[in-house]
């Protein structure tokens, strides 16, 4: 309190000397202290120590005196900003930042002006958070903004003018193509460098400036890296960095001088003269503000300040500061500037309301802070002096900042308290004072008797105005309208209407009343929103129809820029057909949906690749056949010859495979039944897999060319040339197609009816051509079920069409579909259905043709029956049927792939499980790796049922790895199966007999001399066995032994010791001898206990051995 009165005392000694400023003002014994708890002291003004900070704060003394009539004290000084914080707040010790004693208590500093809040805004807030009732108030700007840039002496730029004719005030000036400025300054060699920073000790040691600068401007000549990966900027001469402009001769480098350590503006600068070209060489002075007095050169500096207000600085001006730019580290726009603000103590309103409204209204010109400050420093007077010079030179400047409840400022009107609106008069001053412009209001001038002060004024039909405190209203931007007055925001122009015109308060309509969207703001925009197309021409007619799949329509697509490719509004404009898409140029939205890659390219309707034609690019003109590499090439004559070398090789084969596959005479004959069938079982597969690849669904690109090759196993013949044969009428090239099975049936049939002519040994006997005519339709069964399902498999198009999937030129429901339909639907009727009837009678009955010793009926079908186990002879129908059954899915749910995929693996599923259950196959290997492949083809449809919906990045490399892995399984398979089938070429042993490899039997069986002996042993222990023993011992034993004890009768009562007595037959099984060559004679077993006893009986008879493999 002590120090208190003494500076109170101080302050009244003081105001009785002190002359007045202003006329008529309030003189001293009338002006009045604030009081607060009884306690009454002068209004305290914390000075900042800075020239611009004392002049502004002489002005605000002065005027608070001298016209509002209250005592002021000026209080500090502080030498930054956050000393002024602590001081309003009422801090007992604002000078000592680490301790300034912010107890509570009452404030004696109530104002402070021109003040750097911006650069401390973390402390700001922190204050404001911890000290809500005493944080100081923010009053808002100064009127004018600190600004940092480059400087130079204005005698520069008059001697520049005058020579050169230069505009060094704009970095275009400095640009050294085409200017030479050096002259007008001094040199590098002509300043001292002891005054100088070296480079290493200044900011240019930096790392993350150079890393920026380097990201922007690309020169890493300027730049050097350190052992540890830093960049340092690069100083020839150890004082001054050189930019490209320059480095090569720096004689013609201008000085360019700044302090603190380079912390002043040495990034930015770096990045501003590469990136503009100028010649400025940039070092750090040791003493900064006394260098540029004495080298005449460009500097560092900020305004408002006194500094260099000697040298009359001119700034040089860069393009405008870009926040973002900033953020990134590009510096080469101008720095920010910053916010110089008014604040006051939170107790000011209260204290003296009047004061605050002052402070918040004053508004200070630039100009004017910079001239006051060059008027102290040319006459070296006191700051109140300076500031009473000013006061009273600009009155004009200074008195719209007194407090006047009807003296609005702009962004202010009057406002009548008692109706408690705005008034637009001031006749009655009674209940009015200034308040802000509400939203949709904007303040405007009002001059009348009293002088000027202004009004809140409603915004008019056609503007706006979201803010308040407005100057003026915004007129509503193109797209937009309001058509009332006293609006807070304009209306975005309905869908279909457009408004091309600003300030509107109506909106035009669009011809067809269709737009994009909301807010449209030209005619062009009277177009169809994406996903539409307008397929009516001309503008001022619009018909939008939605764009199907195929079709890509962006906003304000037309039919004419579909047909043409191009659009007058640019390329983001044009519709196109997407790839493996296709629409005729006379109904371009009528689009098609391609089978097969790279045959309908997209783009414009009509567009097909290779040379195709037709209708979604299905085939090649007359004399061509089409190739995925080379697109439709020429038919040759070798192709034509090449067919009818075919047909002459299928009808020889057909004849060979009779003899190879009916043999009954050698043991080569077996061997070639053999390899027949482990060759039908290959085909079989391929043909399963070719089946898999029809499936409607994106084939994983790996192996989407394995997939096109096995197409050729269900006879596409189309890939083969074949139109270069048929011709392109698609329905003839199916009928050949279709013909191909039922034409060896025919073929088979005269061929035994011709071999009559043959002498006997090498005529055709009937049972051995039906089952010649069955292996070669049980080989091709599920080509067979394909060909004739294939008109049946229709999908559809975007634009409700239906196409046949394997013939996609043949639309569903045509003529042309008729007869591939009537063919396939007899080939399906007598050649698939009838064959499998046939084949499933077969397996009915043969066990009873096989006990009644119908051997010749059995023999007719052994292509069905001799593959497999005589236990498991029905398993070949079955295996008929998988073909038909994976097709049929494909044919019915052509544009269902998920239906496909479940379908089709429900398929394998029944048919692995069966396998599995039964182990049918006569060689156990076999067993394994058709249930290997039937695994793979599993694998291959879940590889598949990925693909159904679009995959892309990690999961699409997922799903073609892991289908290339299964098809890669899949290939050892068959693999497998080539070696088994080459084995039975060489090894001639049948397979699944009991001298086959242990490798194909998996196992190695004892002799057949052990295993009799070991049955007369266990016959003659059974014997002696009596009936109770025997039944409580069969009642101990498990249901599967059980089952393979029944097993066990069954084999022996049909083929051990043949019985015509039904009771031992508790499994169905077909008897070898069903198979056996007629008269066939066997030498008798012989037991070790007989050997010294018993001589082999020559010639006597016996049934057939036991042939466990293909016979």
């Amino acid at each position: 309190m002590l120090a208190v009165a003494f500076v109170l005392f101080s302050f009244n000694l003081f105001q009785v000397g002190a002359p007045a400023c202003l006329p008529n003002p309030r003189s001293p014994s009338q002006r009045r202290n604030v009081t607060h708890d009884g306690e009454s002291y002068p209004i305290g003004l914390w000075v900042n120590d800075w020239d611009a900070a004392y002049v502004t704060s002489g002005v605000v003394h002065i005027l608070i005196e001298e016209l509002l009539g209250y005592n002021v004290i000026e209080t500090g000084p502080g030498p930054g900003t956050l000393n002024a914080f602590y001081a309003l707040m009422g801090c007992a010790r604002p000078l000592n930042l680490s301790d300034a004693g912010c107890g509570s208590g009452v404030t004696y500093n109530h104002i402070n002006v021109e003040q750097w809040s911006e650069d401390y805004a973390k402390e700001w807030s922190e204050i404001q958070a911890k000290y809500p009732s005493r944080a100081p108030v923010d009053l808002g700007s100064m009127g004018y903004d600190g600004a940092i840039s480059a400087y130079f002496p204005r005698s520069v730029l008059a001697e520049s003018h005058f020579q050169d004719g230069n505009v060094l005030e704009h970095y275009r000036g400095w640009n050294a193509s085409w200017s030479r400025n050096e002259k007008y300054f001094d040199t590098l060699h002509a300043i001292n460098r002891s005054q100088m920073h070296p480079c290493n000790e200044t900011r240019f040691m930096s790392s993350q400036p150079n890393e920026d600068y380097l990201r922007v401007t690309g020169d890493s000549e300027g730049l050097r890296t350190l052992a540890n990966g830093d960049l340092i900027s690069h100083c020839p001469d150890g004082y001054f960095w050189l930019p490209p402009a320059c480095r090569a001769d720096p004689a013609l480098c201008i000085p360019y001088l700044t302090g603190a350590l380079g912390w002043w503006g040495v990034d930015d600068m770096m990045q501003k003269v590469t990136a503009f070209d100028m010649p400025i060489a940039i070092g750090v002075a040791r003493n900064w503000a006394e260098m540029p007095l004495r080298v005449k050169s460009t500097f560092y500096w900020w305004v408002p300040d006194a500094t260099f207000l000697d040298l009359d600085p001119v700034g040089i001006t860069f393009p405008p500061y870009d926040f973002n730019a900033y953020m990134r580290g590009d510096k080469r726009t101008a720095a920010a500037s910053s916010a110089i603000t008014k604040l006051v103590s939170q107790d000011l309103s209260t204290l003296a309301p009047n004061v605050e409204e002052f402070i918040r209204g004053l508004r200070f010109n630039m100009n004017d802070v910079m001239n006051m400050m060059r008027d102290k420093k040319a006459t070296g007077d006191s700051h109140t002096d300076v500031a009473c010079r000013w006061l009273q030179s600009n009155p004009e400047s200074w008195a719209s900042w007194l407090p006047d409840k009807t003296k609005c400022f702009p962004g202010f009107g009057l406002y009548d308290t008692d109706r408690m609106q705005f008034a637009s008069s001031r006749n009655d001053s009674t209940f009015l004072e200034c308040r802000a412009c509400e939203s949709g209001r904007f303040s405007s001038r009002l001059d009348d008797e009293q002088g000027l002060t202004y009004e809140c004024r409603p915004c008019e039909p056609g503007t706006s105005q979201p803010s308040g405190a407005a100057l003026s209203c915004d007129p509503c931007q193109l797209g937009e309208y309001q058509n009332s007055s006293g609006s807070q925001s304009c209306l975005r122009c309905d869908i279909g209407f457009y408004q091309d015109r600003r300030g509107s308060s109506t909106c035009r309509q669009c011809p067809g009343g269709t737009t994009l969207g909301f807010g449209s703001v030209s005619l062009a925009d009277c177009g169809c929103k994406a996903g539409f197309i307008n397929v009516e021409s001309g503008i001022d007619n619009l018909s939008c129809v939605e764009c199907g799949e195929g079709l890509v329509c962006p906003a304000l697509a037309s039919r004419e820029s579909l047909l043409s490719g191009t659009s007058a509004l640019g390329e983001q404009f044009v519709p196109k057909l997407l790839e493996n898409f296709y629409s005729q140029a006379d109904d371009p939205l009528a689009v098609f949906r391609c089978i097969g890659d790279l045959r309908c390219p997209g783009g414009k309707p009509g567009s097909c690749a290779g040379g195709l034609q037709g209708t979604a690019c299905t085939y090649c003109q007359e004399g061509k056949t089409w190739d995925e590499e080379k697109g439709c090439t020429g038919c040759s004559p070798l192709q034509m010859l090449g067919w009818i070398a075919g047909v002459a090789m299928v009808c020889s084969g057909l004849i060979v495979a009779y003899y190879a596959l009916t043999s009954q005479n050698t043991a080569k004959a077996s061997v070639l039944f053999t390899t027949a069938c482990a060759f039908g079982m290959t085909i079989t597969a391929l043909q399963s897999v070719g089946i898999i690849g029809m499936m409607t669904v994106a084939l994983p690109e790996g192996i989407a060319g394995i997939y096109a090759f096995l197409q050729v196993f269900l006879l596409d013949i189309d890939s083969l040339g074949f139109s270069c044969l048929a011709g392109n009428i698609v329905p003839l090239r199916y009928i050949a197609s279709a013909s191909f099975f039922p034409a060896i049936v025919l073929y088979l049939l005269i061929c035994r009816k011709l071999s009559g002519l043959l002498p006997s040994k090498w005529r055709w006997e009937a049972s051995k051509t039906w089952s010649t005519v069955g292996a070669m339709l049980q080989v091709g069964f599920s080509t067979m079920s394909t060909i004739a399902l294939a008109p049946m498999t229709c999908f559809s198009h975007p634009n409700g069409v239906y196409s046949v999937l394997k013939y996609p030129g043949i639309q569903c429901g045509t003529t042309d579909h008729t007869f591939m339909v009537v063919a396939g639907s007899l080939l399906l009727l007598f050649g698939v259905l009838g064959f499998l009837s046939i084949c499933t009678y077969a397996v009915c009955v043969v066990p009873r043709w096989s006990s009644a010793g119908e051997h010749s009926k059995v023999k007719a079908f052994r292509f069905l029956l001799g593959r497999f186990r005589l236990d498991s002879w029905w398993f070949g129908a079955l295996l008929l049927a998988r073909g038909p059954l994976m097709s049929l899915p494909i044919a019915m749910a052509t544009d269902y792939p998920p239906v496909q995929v479940v379908s089709v693996m429900l398929v394998f599923l029944i048919f692995l499980i069966i396998e599995v259950r039964s182990w049918p196959w006569k060689v156990p290997l076999l067993n394994v790796l058709d249930g290997f492949i039937g695994l793979c083809i599993i694998l291959l449809v879940v590889s598949n049922a990925l693909q159904v919906e679009a995959v892309e990045g990690i999961m699409q490399q997922f799903a073609n790895t892991f289908s290339s892995c299964v098809m890669g399984l899949l290939g050892f398979s068959m693999l497998l199966l080539l070696i088994m089938t080459t084995a039975a070429l060489f090894y001639q042993t049948a397979l699944g007999g009991q001298q086959e490899l242990c490798v194909f039997n998996l196992q190695t069986l004892p002799s057949s001399v052990l295993v009799s002996s070991s049955l007369h042993t266990t016959a003659s222990q059974l014997v002696q066995m009596d009936g109770l023993e025997l039944q409580q011992v069969l009642n101990s034993l498990a249901i599967y032994d059980i089952n393979l004890l029944l097993s066990s009768m069954s084999l022996l009562a049909t083929e051990i010791t043949p019985s015509s007595d039904s009771a031992f037959h508790f499994k169905r099984r077909i008897r070898s001898s069903s198979f056996a060559a007629p008269n066939t004679r066997v030498a008798a077993p012989v037991f070790p206990e007989d050997k010294a006893s018993k001589a082999d009986v020559p010639g006597r008879l016996t049934q057939a051995p036991v042939m466990h493999a293909y016979i």
